[in-house]
């Protein structure tokens, strides 16, 4: 700190591991004092969780020991050409452009949190087959970090594959993964090959990973240990070589402690952890998601808008948006459906009507607080109405359950412990 007081550099070169205290508070420090200072910070491969924070602190960028001094160089070449200011405004404004290339539908972000995401996503990428989990509430976009981490990696040229955890039975999901031979089971009337040899080469993304049958955990533990599996009825071992991409938004650990994950799977899935921060957390964010959603479906509509005005922007950055890029999303196209251009107004945009998941939170919230006055000693003088307090509560918890599942009733209904039909009855009963 001295030093840098003393003679301003041009760049600094940051280890995190110091003798006297830790890199990272150094960083707050040089942040404090020489505001845009070009940080350059060097760790240790696979400490993701200090390189994320040094991002957050909005270091230049990192690189990993033992150095490749090739990389150094043109990290350093590129910090102090943006410290001087001899590097155009958009490869400073943007150093992430790249990343997105040939990716259709992504937007480079502008918050310090989402970059430190793409940073440690660069570094995984360019790697071999290190599984990757990632980790995000509903809606944040984890299938587009899968689609980058492959779009960036050496894989790019093998197949990207997808499969939704929750939206199959537990026969269908295996079936679909590892494959079958003919006889297998009833409809089996002739061999399938499954997403794992159909990615191989290629990335396979399991979406909706806690939601996965303990069986078919025990077979992909062998995947991810051997490489190797056997398809449904089958005799034989076939090799692969595939990155899995795991994504969820619940908490693993949880399930863990539950029983209903197995715990050297969890351990297995984040060899690298990559966790998407909610649109509320990165509000930067969310003009140029809304410009391209406008730009997206003024194009499939064959609409007149050309852009927002600026109390509509500053609307929309407004929101808590508690479904994330995706409620963003349905309310652009819901606006650009129904409106006229060429300019969205304030008065133009159509947010989501009461019942979306921040009114069923408030709902649970004035439950609580009302069971807690009931269960509280003395007894209320007026009495309950037990019926009503009841299926309150009961069509409270339903419509949370249905929410954080984006209206899937088959993953609502084992959250909430109840058969498919159960849950069923339960929504005509409650008018939802």
């Amino acid at each position: 700190m001295a030093a840098v007081r003393a003679a301003r550099p041009d760049l600094v070169l940051l280890d995190l591991r110091l003798p006297d205290r830790s890199g990272l508070e150094l960083l707050a420090d040089l942040r404090r004092e020489c505001g845009p200072l070009p940080v350059v910070v060097l760790t240790s491969y696979g400490r993701t969780e200090a390189v994320v924070e040094a991002m957050r602190l909005q270091a230049l960028d990192f690189v990993t020991k033992p150095v490749n001094l090739d990389r150094l160089l043109a990290v350093v070449r590129r910090g102090v050409a943006a410290g001087s200011g001899q590097a155009s405004p958009s490869a400073v404004a943007d150093p992430d452009a790249d990343l997105f290339e040939g990716l259709p539908g992504a937007v480079p972000s502008l918050a310090p949190s989402m970059r430190a995401v793409h940073a440690v996503l660069r570094k995984v990428a360019a790697g071999g087959r290190s599984t990757v989990l990632v980790l995000g509430e509903s809606g944040v976009g984890k299938d587009v970090l899968a689609q980058l981490l492959h779009r960036n990696s050496p894989r790019r040229d093998y197949p990207f594959l997808e499969i939704n955890c929750a939206s199959l039975p537990e026969q269908l999901l295996e079936s679909e993964l590892f494959g079958h031979e003919r006889g297998a089971f009833t409809d089996a009337t002739q061999q399938k090959l499954g997403l794992l040899e159909l990615a191989h080469s290629g990335t396979l993304f399991l979406d909706e990973i806690g939601e996965m049958p303990l069986a078919i955990q025990v077979k992909l533990l062998r995947v991810l240990e051997k490489m190797s599996f056997r398809r449904v009825g089958g005799l034989e071992d076939i090799q692969v070589d595939v990155r899995i991409v795991a994504a969820t938004n619940r908490d693993l650990g949880t399930l863990v402690t539950r029983g209903v994950f197995r715990e050297d799977l969890y351990y297995r899935l984040k060899v690298v952890q990559l966790e998407v921060p909610p649109l509320r957390r990165r509000r930067e964010d969310v003009p140029a998601l809304a410009e391209h959603f406008l730009r997206q479906y003024t194009e499939e509509f064959g609409r007149g808008f050309t852009g927002f005005e600026p109390a509509a922007l500053a609307a929309l950055q407004d929101r808590d948006w508690p479904g994330n890029v995706r409620q963003l999303r349905n309310t652009i196209e819901r606006s650009v459906l129904l409106e006229d251009g060429p300019r969205l107004q304030r008065s133009q945009l159509h947010f989501d009507a009461e019942g979306g998941v921040d009114v069923v939170a408030d709902e649970v919230d004035r439950l609580a607080r009302r069971l807690t006055e009931v269960l509280r000693d003395p007894w209320p003088e007026a009495g309950i109405d037990l019926d009503d307090l009841v299926a309150r509560l009961e069509r409270a918890l339903i419509a949370r359950a249905l929410a954080d599942c984006d209206g899937n009733q088959s993953r609502a209904a084992r959250r909430l412990g109840l058969g498919r039909d159960r849950l069923r009855y339960r929504l005509k009963t409650h008018g939802l």
